[in-house]
């Protein structure tokens, strides 16, 4: 299936329900996702195999209360995407596998990540390569029972980062490398880092 050039702008996408859904070998190139608000959704059981997600602009989108329960996303490729003034409130992910994935280039300006839940996530032989998180605010943020194993973050720049009230729970990062990060005017504010396992991080 392709999607290329496809324009979703001021789209409502409110109380939808994708259950084991199967999305293959996509191609979302050049697409635009501008004021769309996602409100009640439920992603159960949804695979995201091969996905390339190159060009998207997500500006001023919405996801509330959306929960993307038992999802895999193998093999993506999320390179030079923008992902500016997105606000991700009330947003619950659980049990969420990220299976080797690739996000080289991305830029994450302005992000607002309010009461996102991240349960029981595994992010596994991930790569986060010259990524930018500028300006982005983690308050009130539950990491619980989170799984990096062989992530690596190279040339990642977590500038005037806002991790005010975040909760890690139980979270183990198992040969995890941090090469040539920046955490610039980063704020630590209240976080509970709880039954934290950094095993062989560097």
């Amino acid at each position: 299936m392709e999607w290329n050039g496809v324009e979703w702008s001021g789209k409502e996408w409110i109380g939808i329900e994708w259950s084991a859904m199967e999305w293959s070998g996509m191609d979302w190139s050049g697409m635009e996702l501008c004021g769309l608000e996602w409100s009640g959704m439920e992603w159960s059981g949804v695979e995201w195999i091969g996905l390339e997600w190159n060009g998207m602009e997500w500006n001023g989108i919405e996801w509330s209360v959306v929960e993307w329960s038992g999802m895999e996303w193998n093999r993506m490729d999320w390179n030079g995407k923008e992902w500016s003034g997105m606000g991700w409130s009330g947003v619950e992910w659980d049990g969420v596998e990220w299976n080797g994935m690739e996000w080289s280039g991305m830029d994450w300006k302005g992000m607002d990540s309010s009461g996102l839940e991240c349960n029981g996530i595994k992010w596994s032989s991930v790569k986060l390569k010259k990524m930018e998180w500028n300006g982005v605010e983690c308050n009130g943020m539950q990491w619980s029972a989170m799984e990096r194993s062989g992530v690596e973050w190279n040339g990642v720049e977590w500038n005037g980062l806002d991790l005010s009230g975040m909760e890690s729970n139980v979270m183990e990062l198992n040969e995890t490398e941090w090469n040539g990060d920046v955490w610039s005017g980063v704020e630590w504010n209240g976080m509970q880092r709880s039954g934290m396992e950094w095993n062989g991080t560097k």
